[in-house]
């Protein structure tokens, strides 16, 4: 019998929008939301790798309030202070955390939680074909042999991980957990997520 894993998808809730509505930087400005993230930890040219992240970094967004606890943006992870305390007491591999301030544009605080921004290196993203059954998967291939939508996943092998990433561009929006993370997430019943499980992953939004 295949181990249960889930993926995290979104759950429509108040105050847990599907788009952040902002920019992150390193101070606070009240131009802030009109400046684009033009630093090293975001963005690198060619394989260069990012730099890591400053201690404190800035949400400045137009959105009224936030109360979710997971949600990827930015090409990183928005977490709140309980699912961090998960996945530092869980197998989650290497990543690095700046606390992160959530404030409108006048520099106001619109969290109801506290927040962090994640970012996980490339290098631990795992490679499909270590992982997954291509075979009993359901997937749609481009004329080129890449993986174009994928609507029902199997894996071959369990993944040594409780929260994890595939390196494949449909995918890679998409945060994959054990069974043992849902069920330390149960403990503070996280907002604006649900954990789902793989053969329903074409019809969801990722968190």
């Amino acid at each position: 019998m295949d181990a249960l894993y889930f993926a995290l998808a979104y759950k429509k809730e108040a105050r847990c929008p599907v788009f952040l509505n902002g920019m992150i930087h390193e101070a606070f400005s009240d131009k802030g939301y009109d400046r684009s993230m033009q630093y090293t930890w975001h963005y690198a040219m060619g394989h260069a790798p990012l730099a890591d992240l400053p201690p404190e970094l800035w949400l400045i967004a137009k959105d009224r309030a936030y109360d979710f606890d997971f949600h990827t943006s930015f090409d990183g992870q928005v977490v709140s202070g309980d699912f961090l305390s998960l996945m530092q007491s869980t197998d989650t591999g290497s990543w690095q955390a700046a606390r992160l301030h959530a404030v409108s544009t006048k520099g106001k605080r619109i969290s109801v939680k506290d927040y962090f921004f994640v970012k996980f290196p490339r290098a631990e993203l795992l490679k499909v074909e270590d992982v997954v059954d291509l075979e009993r998967s359901k997937i749609d291939y481009r004329r080129d042999g890449q993986i174009k939508k994928v609507w029902e996943l199997r894996f071959r092998k369990t993944p040594e991980r409780d929260l994890f990433f595939l390196d494949c561009i449909p995918l890679l929006g998409v945060a994959f957990c054990s069974e043992r993370f849902t069920e330390g997430a149960k403990r503070f019943r996280p907002r604006g997520v649900e954990f789902v499980e793989l053969p329903e992953i074409g019809a969801i939004h990722s968190a």
